[in-house]
């Protein structure tokens, strides 16, 4: 079978163009990581008494307790407030991150990933890419 040279310089032309997508993620991946790195979501209780910093792992980075915490002795609830509002950072940086990757990557897998299901998770990005072997 001979290919002629208009097919020849389609070819080509095409792989061109593929090479040129292909760099173009590549330059949007190398930001990605630093991108995801740098979230940080602070989220303040409903009563003012707790601010919690969580990172984009939604892991708490730093916690303020306003002095007026002192006024109540009642732990449990300050401790349920503490639990409550670092959620709520967690979740919000959740979403930031998600927001970052949705390019490369869906929401499922994310949060697949982030609740440490990573089979899933991995299923769920051979899926999008079937090019890749198991």
């Amino acid at each position: 079978m001979s290919i002629s040279e208009e097919m020849l310089e389609s070819m080509r032309a095409q792989a061109r163009r593929l090479d040129d997508r292909l760099s173009q993620m590549s330059g949007a991946l190398d930001g990605l990581q630093e991108r995801i790195q740098a979230v940080e979501v602070t989220a303040e209780s409903r009563d003012g008494l707790v601010r919690a910093t969580v990172g984009s792992d939604g892991h708490l980075r730093d916690l303020v307790l306003d002095a007026r915490i002192y006024h109540t002795a009642d732990s449990a609830r300050l401790a349920r407030t503490i639990v409550e509002t670092t959620e709520v950072a967690s979740r919000e940086a959740r979403e930031r991150v998600k927001e970052i990757c949705a390019p490369y990557v869906d929401g499922e897998t994310l949060d697949d990933y982030a609740s440490g299901d990573f089979d899933a998770a991995m299923r769920r990005f051979r899926q999008r890419m079937p090019f890749l072997a198991e």
